[in-house]
């Protein structure tokens, strides 16, 4: 019945390799991890559960003849591998409870009352999709809400949505749900079958004496009301329900579907509110009980009995509330079950309370949850009778009184056995009992004080510490920490090495005896010694004595090892002996090793065991981050106290005992998951601790960028003599060697201290410090680039270049100092600059591009987020963009708008109505130079996102509307005739159908102007990258040039000559690899790519071309500018970004759409020039402005498009291009 620790699996786990912090991240990196991917059910296996029938052939062969009684964790016993599957079940079940809790979708985070603590950006996710979001009074009239739904086309997609965005994380509450729920069917089933009689002469009753069954069936009931409880405070009733009409409207109903619902609905319990509901949480734990008559017999067996044989190492009285607290704890839970114990039992409550809970009333019931009974049982009338000794002020002052005199006590104590030299290997041999003592006492007191300052009651609180301090209890905690460190290593090694030693003291000792007979014998040479037969045989066969011990059998050796000291002993008294030196000296040599042995026989695993029990830390597990400011303090005032603290977490280390040691004996599958999700809570914590290093470290930094930016002068390349003293400055790079000298000592203390296995995961310090530098770095760059890119008023000519110029001289002082002190911690500064800059920006993109997706990336789910390294979420400053990226995009967006500005091709900028350039290759050039070309290729990769949003926009808009115009559509093209003639009557054709589709280009001219904004401005930002790269990286830049080149003309050929010139293999990975490389280098033409993909939509030649007649006929064609300017600025807007629209719009069709568009504004011009010459007015040699519109058009067309003019000169005359060349 001992409780066995991590001494036995803990060994096979590890052994099949540590797992470093690379692959805690891949599985925990985004928070996504394991709470959405693959779907998996939490332990579900649970063996012999057929039917009744095969279930009593399980128990006949179970027990093979009456009355034999077999070992209920044996293989072979069905009985007790169903009850231990079912109890290892329950711990994945709450790891996974808490692994999810930390990731609800704050879609379903819907404002209430209660919910006073929901961020900014969870309200508003969650109110933009509480028109889909349903509770349970769906189910009142479900049709009611489908219909309204359904009738609604902005519903429908934003339930559409919701849907393919979350039902991955949807179906996984609800496997959470139902695995409760099977949980508690399973156990239920498996008492019946006890009680049925299927598990042939097992009775309850037998479960309860053995102990192993009452182990078991304790931790059974009492895993499910854990999982009541955590399920109820850590996600929100109101969220389970409104989980489960998602889960039942997306999926359907199930067989256990109304079971779950009944069991999780709401309680109207909420952590945050002090006030309960009434008689929770009895009501609550009654939906879905398991036997009362059950329930009572394991509390009864719990009130009296010590199931886990803790008082064995905690034999003091004074300690039998804490060696009995994983007892208290249970009962606690199952009293819940059987709510009349707490209101009307006095005499057992009285028993309960006096056995486990006399002198403390906070209770840490599972993995760091914490109860405090004197609150938690104020409604119960014999519960709280119970408890009023333990909670009466004269008496919590006397238990604070006693351990505020041992904390002093202990402290010196621990401190005069942690002084170097003391606990030397003899020293723990002979002072065991003392040490484990010490640690007994200092556990106890740890454990009472910690919990205790948990109380909620401000009286009892106060009383129960005072005259204690925080920095006193972390100093006790640290101390004994590093004794059970030291003491348990020296441990360790004698039991390792205690084979060997034995061995060797034991062949000494031996040859000792030998040697002495051999004296005895008279015939050894130079010895003086007159022969005694009697000493020699007497000598011989202690030899032969010696020779045969064994420490198998410690007792037995134990007690030959005492006789033969005593022996030796004694006949140290003879004359014979008595008067020789050597012979004394020889049988002292032989009582010192024989005593050694003796020590050694004593020395067993037992001792680790003791110490583990002793030692156990699992009630911290929330408690201790309260002490971190004060571990913050401690390493800030010395760094090398991170090597004490090593040892404090290694003890925390503990809290994994908890939940695996059933899950490994059960040999489930989900033991490497449960460790693996606890262990990656220890190292968030070790990271937390350990980050005000690099905190710290960033605060000097801040004072070397004000002495690099501000007074430090940049050496020049060449420097005259008489001008070194001006820039010697020696005050100045005084201060700059202080602060890196400073920066220096402060990353000492992790980078001498050993790397520190924390579950499954091995923490390499060197790995934790440079994490925890970025992640620093991180949040400074992300604070900057939040606060800095901020604007009062969207297109206010001349901020978004200020506010450029002071990011630039930020960052650029900061990086400048980062990479100064990187050789001072022993990392490459700029890469990781480069990398986390990287990550910020394109993570920023991916947040900024959510919307313009229906498949939402949250920040968790993102590639680019770390749960090592996170990057900051903040609230968005406006209700336009979700992040700086957004803003950024939006200001440059609204100080090139078409109505306000003119782009011209021939400097490359946008220019107001005054001729003053607005944004061009300066403002350009200024912001690579701020947010680097990461930030860049940000912006690039959002105007492309916004392009495709324009672009679907177009494509509805044009079906829906084509299909209500087809005639009028149908008859022009009619009309027209093919392309190669003219139009009868065209002046009416093109009149006719133009009016007629009038309304509709207001809306797609201004789509083809977003669309061409955007465009321009990605050709732009293509143009500043690709400049750089090729002043920068030369050889790279015609590298890639060559490799670009190489794989178009692999292109062209295969399709001129598909037979012969095979298309560039895929399988190389070459055009997916090359792809971001030439994106980075600026070597693109955005005008020409293709954004999406559609099915061919009617009329889109022919309604792009009616655009184009519409829209021309509103421009004038200025010559001086060579663009067309509106010649009414209420009218449209910039003609440049309207051509590069239309382009852009034909782009994503077929090139038959493209030609046949230039086709229908060539037989336009015809046209227009044979009315003109019909017209009695028409004797002017120049074209018609109509015709003259078109064609410059369609020059313009042809620049932007890189289209070949031969494609426009075929379809005119000879004469017309004469008058008008393009």
């Amino acid at each position: 019945g001992k409780k066995i620790l991590s001494l036995c699996w803990w060994g096979g786990l590890i052994g099949e390799g540590r797992v470093g912090l690379e692959a805690l991240e891949e599985e925990e990196e985004a928070p996504e991890g394991r709470a959405v991917g693959k779907e998996r059910r939490v332990g579900t296996r649970q063996k012999g559960t057929g039917g009744l029938a095969e279930r009593v052939e399980g128990g006949r062969a179970e027990f093979g003849r009456r009355g034999e009684r077999m070992d209920l964790l044996a293989d072979d016993n069905v009985a007790g591998q169903n009850l231990l599957s079912i109890v290892s079940r329950g711990s994945a079940i709450i790891a996974e409870m808490l692994r999810l809790s930390d990731n609800i979708p704050p879609e379903f985070s819907l404002p209430d009352a209660n919910n006073t603590s929901a961020s900014p950006t969870k309200g508003a996710a969650a109110s933009k999709y509480s028109a889909v979001i349903f509770d349970f009074s769906y189910l009142r009239n479900p049709e009611l809400h489908e219909s309204r739904i359904g009738g609604d086309i902005d519903l429908s997609d934003l339930d559409e949505e919701l849907r393919e965005s979350l039902l991955p994380m949807i179906e996984r509450f609800y496997s959470l749900f139902e695995s409760v729920f099977k949980y508690i069917s399973d156990l239920n089933r498996f008492l019946q079958d006890v009680d049925d009689g299927v598990y042939i002469q097992l009775r309850l009753e037998d479960l309860l004496v053995s102990s192993s069954g009452k182990q078991l069936l304790s931790e059974s009931l009492h895993l499910y009301g854990v999982m009541l409880t955590v399920m109820d405070s850590r996600i929100d009733g109101p969220i389970r329900e409104r989980l489960l009409i998602a889960h039942y409207r997306y999926k359907g109903s199930s067989e256990t579907h109304s079971n779950v619902c009944r069991l999780c609905r709401s309680t109207g319990y909420h952590p945050l509110v002090a006030r309960r509901p009434p008689s929770y949480p009895e009501d609550y734990f009654a939906r879905l009980p398991p036997p009362q008559r059950v329930v009572m017999m394991v509390v009864n067996r719990l009130r009296s009995d010590d199931i886990y044989n803790q008082m064995k190492e905690w034999p003091d009285p004074t300690h039998r509330c804490t060696a009995l607290q994983t007892q208290a704890a249970m009962v606690y839970v199952m009293l819940y079950f059987v709510p009349q114990v707490l209101h009307k039992e006095h005499s057992i409550m009285r028993e309960i309370v006096d056995r486990h809970l006399s002198d403390c009333w906070v209770l840490p019931f599972y993995m760091g949850f914490i109860v405090d009974l004197s609150v938690m049982w104020e409604p119960y009338r014999a519960a709280m009778a119970a408890l009023g000794n333990t909670v009466d002020s004269r008496r919590v002052r006397d238990v604070n009184a006693r351990h505020v005199a041992a904390m002093g006590e202990r402290i010196n104590q621990l401190r005069t056995l942690l002084t170097e030299g003391t606990l030397t290997e003899d020293y723990v041999l002979d002072n065991w009992g003392a040490l484990l003592n010490v640690l007994r006492e200092a556990n106890a007191e740890l454990r009472w004080v910690m919990l205790h300052r948990k109380c909620q009651q401000k009286r009892l609180r106060e009383a129960a510490w005072a005259g204690l301090k925080e920095e006193g209890v972390l100093t006790v905690l640290v101390q004994t920490a590093q004794l059970e460190f030291l003491v348990g290593r020296e441990l360790k090694a004698l039991i390792g090495g205690k084979e060997g030693r034995w061995q060797a003291l034991r062949a000494d000792c031996a040859e000792r005896m030998g040697e002495l007979a051999s004296f005895f014998s008279g015939s050894k040479e130079l010895t003086r010694v007159k022969r005694d037969e009697r000493l020699e045989q007497w000598f011989k066969q202690l030899q032969g004595v010696i020779e045969g011990l064994e420490h198998g059998d410690s007792t037995l050796a134990g007690r030959k090892i005492q006789q033969l000291m005593s022996a030796i002993k004694d006949v140290g008294q003879f004359h014979q002996i008595e008067g020789n030196a050597s012979v004394r000296l020889f049988l002292e040599d032989a009582h010192g090793q024989l005593r050694q042995m003796l020590r050694l026989v004593n020395i067993k695993e037992d001792l680790l065991i003791a110490l583990a029990t002793v030692s156990d830390f699992s009630f911290a597990f929330a408690l201790i981050r309260d002490y971190m400011p004060h571990m913050h303090h401690l390493i800030k005032s010395d760094p090398f106290a991170v090597l004490l603290l090593r040892a404090t977490f290694l003890k925390l280390a503990t809290v994994l005992d908890l939940p695996l040691v059933r899950i490994n004996q059960a040999g489930s599958e989900d033991l490497a998951s449960v460790a693996q999700y606890y262990s990656s809570q220890l190292v968030d914590f070790l990271r937390a601790v350990l980050e005000v290093v690099p905190v710290n470290m960033f605060r000097v930094l801040n004072d070397i960028i004000q002495v690099h930016t501000g007074s430090l002068k940049e050496l020049p390349p060449r420097l005259e003599r008489q001008g070194m003293k001006d820039y010697a400055q020696l005050e100045q790079r005084y201060l700059l060697a202080r602060a890196t000298q400073q920066v220096s000592v402060l990353t000492e203390g992790i980078l001498a201290m050993e790397a520190t296995l924390l579950g499954i995961v091995e923490a390499d310090p060197k790995r934790l410090l440079q994490d925890g530098i970025r992640k620093e770095l991180c949040r400074q760059i992300s604070h900057a680039l939040h606060t800095m890119i901020e604007f009062r008023e969207e297109g206010r000519k001349g901020e978004l270049e200020l506010r450029l110029e002071g990011l630039q001289a930020h960052l650029d002082g900061f990086r400048r100092s980062f990479e100064y002190i990187s050789d001072y911690v022993n990392m490459y500064g700029l890469k990781v600059w480069q990398e986390e800059f990287a990550r910020i920006v394109n993570f920023s993109v991916e947040q900024e591009c959510n919307a313009y997706l229906k498949k939402k990336v949250y920040p968790w789910q993102s590639r680019f987020q770390s749960r090592a390294i996170p990057i900051p979420v903040y609230p968005p400053l406006d209700n336009n963009a979700a992040t700086f990226v957004g803003r950024l995009v939006r200001e440059i967006l609204a100080l090139t708008d078409a109505n306000a500005c003119t782009y011209l091709d021939a400097s490359s900028g946008w220019h107001d109505s005054s001729g003053k350039e607005v944004l061009g290759i300066r403002t350009t050039s200024l912001l690579h130079k701020s947010i680097g070309t990461a930030g860049v290729r940000g912006l690039d990769n959002t105007l492309s996102f916004m392009i495709v949003s324009q672009l679907h926009s177009f494509v509805s808009h044009h079906r829906k509307e084509v299909a209500s115009l087809k005639e009028a559509f149908e008859e022009l093209t009619h009309d027209l005739g093919a392309s190669s003639t003219l139009a009868a009557n065209a002046s009416k054709v093109y009149s006719t159908a133009v009016s007629r589709t009038a309304k509709l280009w207001p809306s797609v001219l201004q789509v083809a102007g977003r669309i061409g904004q955007a465009q321009l401005l990605r050709r732009q930002f293509a143009s500043e990258l690709n400049f750089t790269c090729r002043l920068d990286s030369p050889h790279l830049s015609g590298a890639l040039e060559v490799v670009s080149d190489s794989l178009t003309n692999d292109v062209s050929c295969h399709y001129q000559h598909p037979d012969k010139k095979p298309y560039p293999s895929e399988e190389s990975g070459l055009l997916r690899d090359i792809a971001p490389y030439l994106d980075t280098m600026g070597l693109t033409s955005p005008i020409l790519k293709i954004y999406i993909t559609t099915e061919p939509l009617p009329y889109v030649a022919v309604a792009i071309f009616l655009l184009v007649v519409t829209t021309l006929a509103k421009y004038k064609f200025e010559p001086k500018l060579q663009v067309f300017v509106p010649k009414d600025k209420r009218d449209c807007c910039d003609s440049t970004p309207f051509i590069v629209g239309v382009i852009t719009l034909l782009k994503q069709f077929h090139s038959s759409d493209t030609h046949r568009f230039i086709e229908l504004l060539c037989q336009y011009v015809r046209c227009q020039i044979v009315m003109q010459g019909k017209d009695k007015k028409g004797s002017s040699k120049e074209l018609p402005p109509e015709a003259s519109s078109v064609l410059i058009f369609l020059g313009e067309f042809c620049k932007f498009s890189n289209l070949d003019r031969k494609t426009v000169q075929a379809h005119l005359p000879p004469y017309v291009l004469d008058k008008f060349p393009l």
